[in-house]
């Protein structure tokens, strides 16, 4: 599956479309698509993917499912874990900052549908959300 360009490096944008090819998914598939490119960014994350695909068997849009369950593990894994340290990117970078409070691509017209630009209330926010979620 390892696709290379002249210098051995992965090609990803040719992994990933050789990926949604064989998969069927078609190019109006947007959200599939942006979400498989924000969390499947190197050859191993990829594979991964494509093995676990094989066993997923929820919902009607497999590759969907699979990857809600990837960003779920990404948040426990990636996200942040102190308030401080999230408020300190989100003024370094906030698009950057909200991708990995999330674990989901935060496109410009996203971020403008927040209610507020402050920081702390984003993060309190968001984890008051999930605290209610995983009761």
């Amino acid at each position: 599956m390892s696709t290379n360009t002249n210098k051995g490096v992965p090609d990803m944008n040719a992994a990933l479309q050789k990926v949604m090819t064989e998969l069927e998914i078609s190019p109006k598939a947007t959200i599939i698509i942006d979400l498989m490119k924000f969390h499947l960014k190197t050859i191993e994350r990829l594979n991964e993917f494509v093995e676990r695909l094989l066993f997923e068997t929820s919902g009607s849009v497999p590759e969907l499912s699979l990857l809600s369950k990837m960003r779920k593990e990404d948040i426990d894994s990636y996200s942040y874990t102190d308030k401080a340290t999230f408020v300190y990117e989100y003024y370094r970078d906030k698009q950057s900052a909200l991708e990995k409070l999330f674990q989901e691509p935060m496109k410009a017209v996203k971020i403008r549908r927040f209610k507020t630009d402050n920081p702390e209330l984003i993060y309190d926010a968001y984890f008051k959300k999930a605290n209610i979620l995983h009761r």
